[in-house]
């Protein structure tokens, strides 16, 4: 799955379940957008379990559509870069 797709599999999970559904792609959306330089303070809210839910989700929303927008811009962040097979 690309960075792409997980960034649309979790805003519907977070739409339908709520932010603390799936820790484990919030994780790696959070570092694609530290590897692309997105603003520490949303990326930590975004995952932070003790900021309130609605920050947290805006949050999201502002790190997710800066991270798809560098993606379609051609940049592949560090996050997938790692876990592409070698070829």
């Amino acid at each position: 799955m690309t960075t792409r797709d997980s960034i649309e599999y979790l805003g519907n999970e977070i739409a339908e379940n709520g932010i603390p559904s799936d820790p484990t792609s919030l994780s790696l959306l959070a570092s694609a957008a530290r590897d692309l330089g997105v603003n520490d303070v949303l990326v930590d809210v975004m995952v932070d379990d003790h900021e309130p839910e609605n920050a947290r989700v805006r949050a999201f929303a502002r790190v997710s559509t800066t991270v798809s927008t560098a993606l379609r811009d051609g940049f592949v962040p560090r996050v997938e870069r790692e876990l592409a097979p070698a070829c």
